[in-house]
């Protein structure tokens, strides 16, 4: 128990680890182990500590930047950038105040990116250590979605590189007898909270390890739905792509003959493409939807699905102004009222001789988005209570499968479009190895 966070044993020997020595980590764990928990914790404990991510929904989610805003590099030229960007004596001054980084959905960061930190560093603290000296602490679960490399960058990515993941960063090898390897320690958090079921859970951890025995995939497919169910309310489905996610919701929004009522988001300062929901939202009484924010009084958090029931007006206690809200039924029955929420949108800056994190805008708009569908890879670190999944042709990525099924709290929850087949279950050798070494 920690400041009334109650973590398990692993987690709080991580805790230990990060506060006490000068580690560098990788903190993993199976889906539903709390690894967002935990480092948003850590982050609340050291606010010296800079927290990154690669996406910029993921650094809104962390309270963090992303890492090429925060590294100065340009998508598609990082390590090009590392190399030749001009360090003057401000920059050197800025980047020699840092001593730890966090790096979130490290699965999805890339070795030449993790490469361009490297050089970046070194070069900015005029230092041949790994990263400049810096601590680097990763969190991410690398039997999950894989970081993108598209078929044209393909061949000549892997003819400098042995996979696209981070542990393939020549950072880890040690170049020469002036230079050292990157060192970085392995912490697993074991604690599943997402699943209770151990035989649901044995399932996923055969899926996640590509060693499905028959009788589990034949349970598995036990789940599959040829007709349509009348239990799908609250239901969401997970699709392989953007397309077809936004063609449920749009279809499923026309079938309701109720007036649509459009949201506009509003925004202050430069931020941007960091926008955390759409510029306009546009529901319908009886939309089913997923909301996009933790609520303060906890009613609800980041993938609570629910359905509207109605529109109104409040009026706001401290501006006396009114502000529109949209009443949508949990799936527990209870009904909340969820109004516009303003996101902080945040940068480190650096002041007095320290980075701090620094809001350089806002974004507001209601935090709701429709919910029939949503992409396997959007639904990443979320939890839903009844899902249904289909894979289309089948799957096509590391850890596809894994995702789409660790979602959901019970097995019994889970509908399947389609059989699961082996070949459904695709794990890459090269995470087996760097796991296991």
């Amino acid at each position: 128990m920690t400041n009334n966070i109650s973590f398990s044993k692993e987690a709080e020997n991580i805790i230990e680890l990060i506060q006490n020595t000068d580690e560098n980590l990788f903190v993993t764990g199976k889906a539903g182990t709390g690894k967002s928990t935990l480092l948003e914790y850590i982050a609340k404990q050291d606010h010296s500590i800079i927290v990154l991510a690669p996406t910029g929904i993921a650094a809104i989610n962390v309270k963090g930047e992303t890492i090429h805003s925060f590294f100065r590099l340009k998508p598609g030229y990082e390590l090009d950038e590392a190399k030749h960007v001009t360090i003057n004596d401000r920059i050197r001054a800025r980047y020699t105040k840092i001593h730890t980084v966090i790096i979130d959905e490290i699965s999805m960061v890339r070795a030449d990116l993790l490469d361009a930190i490297d050089i970046f560093l070194q070069r900015t603290r005029r230092s041949t250590k790994p990263f400049g000296g810096v601590r680097m602490i990763f969190f991410g679960d690398l039997f999950q979605l894989p970081p993108v490399l598209l078929n044209q960058q393909k061949e000549e990515f892997l003819r400098k590189y042995k996979s696209p993941y981070f542990f393939s960063a020549h950072t880890f090898i040690q170049r020469d007898l002036f230079s050292e390897a990157f060192k970085l320690r392995k912490c697993e958090l074991r604690t599943i909270y997402r699943q209770k079921d151990p035989v649901f859970t044995n399932l996923l951890n055969s899926v996640r390890e590509n060693r499905l025995e028959n009788s589990q995939l034949q349970l598995l497919n036990q789940q599959v739905r040829v007709s349509p169910t009348t239990d799908n309310q609250f239901q969401i489905n997970l699709v392989s792509t953007n397309a077809i996610a936004k063609s449920i919701n749009l279809d499923n929004l026309k079938l309701i003959k109720s007036e649509e009522k459009t949201f506009t988001a509003n925004h202050t300062g430069n931020i941007e493409n960091l926008q955390p929901n759409d510029p306009e939202v546009i529901l319908k009484v009886g939309a089913q939807v997923m909301f996009l924010n933790n609520d303060p009084n906890k009613r609800w958090v980041n993938g609570t699905v629910g359905k509207i029931t109605a529109f109104g007006e409040g009026i706001d206690e401290e501006t006396n102004q009114p502000y529109p809200y949209v009443a949508v039924e949990l799936e527990d029955g209870h009904t909340v009222k969820a109004a516009p929420f303003t996101w902080e949108i945040s940068k480190y800056s650096f002041k007095a001789g320290n980075f701090e994190r620094e809001q350089i805008g806002t974004y507001t708009q209601i935090p709701l988005k429709l919910a029939w569908a949503i992409t396997i890879h959007k639904s990443q670190g979320k939890t839903f209570n009844k899902v249904k999944i289909n894979l289309g042709r089948g799957s096509f990525a590391h850890g596809q499968t894994y995702v789409a099924l660790s979602r959901c709290r019970t097995l019994e929850n889970i509908a399947l479009s389609h059989p699961i087949k082996q070949s459904d279950i695709i794990v890459d050798q090269d995470v087996l190895n760097f796991i296991n070494s």
